[in-house]
């Protein structure tokens, strides 16, 4: 292909048409390609998208940190200026004596700390927080709301500091510095601050934590929250978040927020620092769009490569395929021409040992199967022999019996009767006695080799057909075993081979001395029909069952005397039970004549 018909759209276009899936292999390539690059891509993007997030939350948490430990230190130094500003012992003596030159001192005092800098109110209260005394730098000036403060923060003291309050536009924090006597406090002096930050100095922290940083700082019990120069509307209910942790939100205006919380020690308020999310992924949107770049020339370039590569692969690959084709449709002799030393000469190779291979082993199993066959043929037959010679034991120790030893009873029992009419004067009770027991086991003896006689000949069967022996021999079962066999059959006539009526009463037999010998069952139900224009016979107990699964594994013998009396017949045997539930066994012949429905 010349460089100029490689570059043509349109003839690359009717080529993509024309390509098999095997000729696609570059369109394979190039979406792995894609994919690869595609998943990398994204990977790398959440990658750093989630590190520069972690930096973000610890940065934020360390500037929420930082402005609480400012706010800290500043509280501190207040305290500290407060409590070396107050006279203890004059603020003592008026606690415990209340003198006018106590009172005097105090309130000199009081107007000093009440007037210095930033504070413009202070009190003094005892140990239940009543006002005793009060001075301010300007009293004319000073708020009403500052007289007295109704501040429930200084009632459940637990810090240096109250909530943060609003007058106007102004925001004032108590600062609560305790009386002690004796390591108890007798009572308290509070110094009312009007805090006094800058604009300015503001902006130069949002500039400092970076753009778009928010500064709230406020009560604990969300009661009053400023951004230290003036109140503002917050509503955010931070007491609920880890101060440990970062926490999200999205405002009114779906603007997605990240913020982290810090409480000022020895003080009842909180800092709030929040940034918007966007502020946190710049980076990462950076390197998302250099991804996407890079991406597009790595995938146009794999697309050139595997274009080119694949033409040297095409050919090769196309006679494999068509001798995998060969193979698949059982031609195992197939193999291939494939010259040369790189994969694909070692494939083709490789191929051709795996034909020679398959072919050997292929010629190995139709020997071993037919020897399997052959086999199990004979076996069958084995089995149909056996049977048949069994069958001719039985009707020939039938004869037997019925002749020979059914004749040395009847005589025996004649000669016992006899006996009897003989002795039938004689008076001794213990002769009479013998003589009936004899003439009683004669006749049981007798009984006993009819009933054996007729079941090794099957004499009902011959005599009165398989829906009558069937029948017949529910009776005797009920009467040897006491189970109660239930028999119904939808034929009234039938007229089948000797094999198959043989195969299926043997089999009837088989199954009901199982449920005398394992079932444990108190009543039996059998059923014979026509279903499908094949013979069913269907014995079914409620005894306690057994898991076939299992028994097929063991292969007991009798089970598998059964089957195989089935298979000899041309039918099948399918045994159903479970534990507890009983067994059902259905056995099916083929039906060769004609039979007539009730």
């Amino acid at each position: 292909m010349m460089k100029g018909e490689f570059l043509n759209p349109k003839k690359i276009s009717l080529s993509l048409q024309g390509l098999s899936l095997r000729q696609r292999i570059p369109l394979l390539i190039c979406l792995l390609l894609c994919s690869v690059v595609a998943i990398f891509s994204l990977m790398s993007y959440i990658s750093v998208r989630s590190l520069e997030m972690n930096a973000g939350k610890q940065r934020l948490i360390n500037l929420a940190s930082q402005a609480s430990g400012m706010i800290e230190e500043s509280l501190r130094d207040i305290v500290m200026d407060t409590e070396e500003a107050i006279t203890e012992h004059t603020v003592l003596a008026y606690l415990k004596s209340g003198t006018a030159e106590s009172k005097s001192a105090t309130l000199h005092l009081l107007q000093q700390i009440g007037g210095d800098g930033s504070s413009v109110y202070a009190e003094l209260m005892d140990n239940n927080f009543n006002i005793l005394l009060s001075a301010g730098r300007a009293p004319d000036r000073r708020p009403r709301s500052l007289k007295p403060l109704p501040d429930t923060s200084l009632k459940n003291f637990t810090n240096k500091a109250g909530n943060i309050y609003q007058v106007n536009d102004s925001i004032y924090f108590p600062v609560i510095i305790p009386v002690m006597e004796n390591k108890k406090a007798i009572g308290y002096i509070v110094r009312y601050r009007q805090v006094k930050i800058t604009s300015k100095l503001i902006e130069q922290f949002s500039k400092l934590a970076g753009r778009g940083a928010a500064l709230y700082v406020g009560n604990r019990d969300g009661s009053l929250w400023t951004d230290l120069v003036h109140p503002v509307s917050y509503q955010l209910p931070v007491g609920h978040f880890n101060k440990d942790k970062t926490y999200e939100y999205v405002q009114k205006n779906n603007n997605k927020l990240i913020g982290a919380v810090r409480y000022i020690p020895d003080a009842p308020w909180v800092v709030v620092l929040e940034f918007p999310h966007q502020a946190f992924l710049q980076a990462s949107t950076q390197f998302f769009n250099w991804l996407i770049v890079v991406g597009l020339i790595l995938i146009g370039g794999g697309i050139i490569a595997a274009w080119l590569m694949s033409r040297n692969l095409t050919r090769p690959l196309n006679t494999l395929t068509a001798a995998a084709a060969a193979i698949a449709g059982g031609h195992y002799a197939s193999t291939v021409d494939v010259s040369g030393s790189g994969e694909v000469g070692k494939l083709g190779r490789s191929f051709n040992a795996m034909s020679a291979k398959l072919k050997a082993a292929q010629d190995v199993m139709k020997q071993q199967i037919l020897e399997a066959k052959q086999m199990n043929e004979q076996l069958r037959n084995l089995s149909a022999h056996m049977e048949n010679v069994r069958e001719e034991e039985r009707l020939h120790i039938a004869r037997e019996m019925h002749d020979e030893l059914g004749q040395l009873l009847t005589g025996f029992k004649m000669e016992v009767y006899l006996l009897k009419r003989k002795l039938a004067g004689d008076e001794d009770p213990a002769i009479a006695e013998k003589i009936h027991s004899l003439e009683n086991a004669a006749g049981e003896a007798i009984q006993f080799v009819r009933r054996l006689s007729s079941e090794l000949r099957l004499g009902p069967l011959e005599d009165l057909g398989l829906i009558a022996a069937l029948e017949w021999y529910c009776g005797e079962f009920t009467k040897r075993f006491n189970i109660p066999v239930a028999f119904s059959s939808s034929v009234a006539n039938l007229q089948i081979s000797g094999l198959i009526k043989t195969g299926l009463f043997r089999i009837y037999q088989e199954s009901l001395t199982n449920v005398a010998r394992h079932a444990a069952a108190t009543s039996v139900e059998v059923s014979f029909d026509i279903i499908n224009d094949k013979l069913s016979l269907t014995i079914r107990d409620n005894g306690k069952g057994f898991n076939a699964s299992s028994s097929e594994k063991r292969k007991t013998l009798g089970l598998l005397g059964m089957n195989e009396r089935a298979i000899m017949i041309g039918g099948s045997l399918k045994i159903r039970s479970a534990k507890g539930q009983g067994t059902v066994v259905e056995i099916t012949a083929p039906l060769i004549n004609d039979a007539v429905t009730a």
